[in-house]
């Protein structure tokens, strides 16, 4: 699963230069407008095409059975057709699809902060997709409170309904 567009951002930066260039050549409050203009961009574009993606959907005749959202990731599960979709915040151009064959494991993780394990920095899990690990976050606690015993293991329930549908639906075949 491929989570990261370098292309797009390789893109973005390389932009940077010429803008400068340009800015060279205008009125000081112009300039500022138009970096400020390109600085929005650089930071949002990515959240603008992923709502877009996002509220777009999936290709027609996929059935969607069950959704998730988490962290950086949205996930579209077709139990009928046997096919996982998913549109990730830093690629959102296209979503992405898989058959839940290629599913070989889905394994939470937890990071705990302090040895009695009742608060979390974050709940996540590894997800393996043809052979390759990919780690996707369902909480973190960021710059704010830990996560407690209750959220962390509501975190857990889910990421195990998550797992439940895809094996149920890969047995169903």
């Amino acid at each position: 699963m491929k989570q990261f567009s370098w292309k797009y951002y390789f893109a973005l930066l390389l932009l940077l230069p010429i803008l400068l260039i340009v800015m060279k050549h205008m009125m000081f409050l112009w300039a500022v407008a138009l970096f400020m203009g390109y600085f929005t961009w650089a930071l949002f574009s990515g959240m603008f095409f992923y709502i877009y993606h996002k509220k777009k959907g999936v290709r027609s005749g996929f059935c969607v059975t069950n959704e998730y959202e988490m962290l950086t990731m949205h996930f579209w599960i077709d139990t009928i057709h046997q096919e996982l979709a998913v549109l990730c915040l830093l690629n959102p151009f296209k979503v992405q699809y898989f058959p839940l064959d290629s599913i070989e494991e889905i394994e939470p993780v937890v990071t705990y902060a302090g040895k009695k394990k009742d608060y979390a920095y974050g709940v996540y899990f590894n997800i393996t997709i043809n052979g390759k690990k990919t780690s996707v976050g369902v909480a973190s606690s960021g710059r704010g409170s830990l996560i407690n015993r209750n959220h962390r293991n509501q975190y857990l329930d889910d990421i195990q309904k998550l797992k439940d549908v895809i094996w149920k639906a890969k047995l169903k075949d």
